[in-house]
């Protein structure tokens, strides 16, 4: 049985966005307590209608390029799928609702995979937009499609590396790669944390993948933030991103 990966080790987590006390014990009070903004997700269910229309209502419109399929796969654990078509252009994306920001204090935190290393782009974190068709306009320079981010993206387009970005009101800021290795059909733990005691210009935030510490940058911490889950296909071949569990959480203004 393999060990079960606490995210982000919470106890190291948590006192980053200034939660005292035992950590473990707040997280599993937040559901419901007033004091937090808290969303959890382990996408369960075997929906038969459209997602997210008619089986899950809490959730925007996905967006996409062509003819994206996105929502609930059932299997053992459940997961959130996005998938694209097999145009060539083709895109996929879903986000959760700008409910979260900087001076909140937010962390966010998802259990992802993606099923191929072949031509591809993908986005997980924290954006500005629920409707964006990518908040990453181009990685390489970079440019954004987004106001405010922080996120993890990776798109063959420039490399193969998983890049962990943020841009600060318009300017761009953390672009830094992870030195670990990246596999197809592997799931990785992201996580974004964005504001802080020690915010300079804008709100601090910070990336890290399976616990490690990939970068830190800045952001607007007054943005309104969404959770963020997007994938493109760069070659005439659908791509799956697959979203095992995810959650955001942050104090209530």
């Amino acid at each position: 049985m393999p060990r079960l990966f606490l995210p982000r080790r919470l106890d190291q987590a948590w006192p980053r966005l200034g939660v005292a006390g035992d950590p473990l014990r707040t997280l599993l009070a937040l559901q419901g307590n007033p004091t937090y903004i808290s969303w959890w997700d382990d996408f369960l269910g075997a929906p038969t209608g459209t997602w997210p229309a008619n089986a899950h209502w809490s959730y925007p419109a996905d967006i996409g390029t062509g003819t994206q399929v996105v929502g609930i796969t059932a299997a053992v654990g459940g997961t959130l799928t996005l998938t694209t078509d097999a145009s060539g252009t083709g895109s996929a994306g879903q986000a959760v609702g700008l409910n979260w920001s900087g001076d909140g204090w937010a962390y966010f935190v998802a259990r992802a995979q993606l099923n191929t290393l072949a031509l591809s782009k993908f986005e997980i974190g924290l954006t500005d937009a629920v409707g964006d068709d990518g908040a990453v306009a181009v990685k390489a320079t970079p440019t954004w499609t987004a106001d405010n981010a922080a996120l993890f993206c990776r798109d063959t387009t420039e490399d193969t590396a998983v890049t962990f970005m943020s841009v600060n009101a318009t300017v761009a800021s953390a672009n830094t790669d992870w030195t670990g290795t990246f596999a197809n059909g592997t799931y990785y733990i992201f996580e974004v944390v964005v504001g802080g005691p020690t915010s300079t210009t804008g709100d601090n935030c910070a990336g890290y993948i399976n616990g490690a510490l990939v970068a830190s940058g800045a952001i607007t911490g007054s943005a309104p933030l969404t959770p963020w889950f997007y994938v493109e296909e760069l070659s005439a071949s659908a791509r799956t991103l697959t979203v095992d569990w995810a959650a955001c959480i942050g104090r209530r203004p």
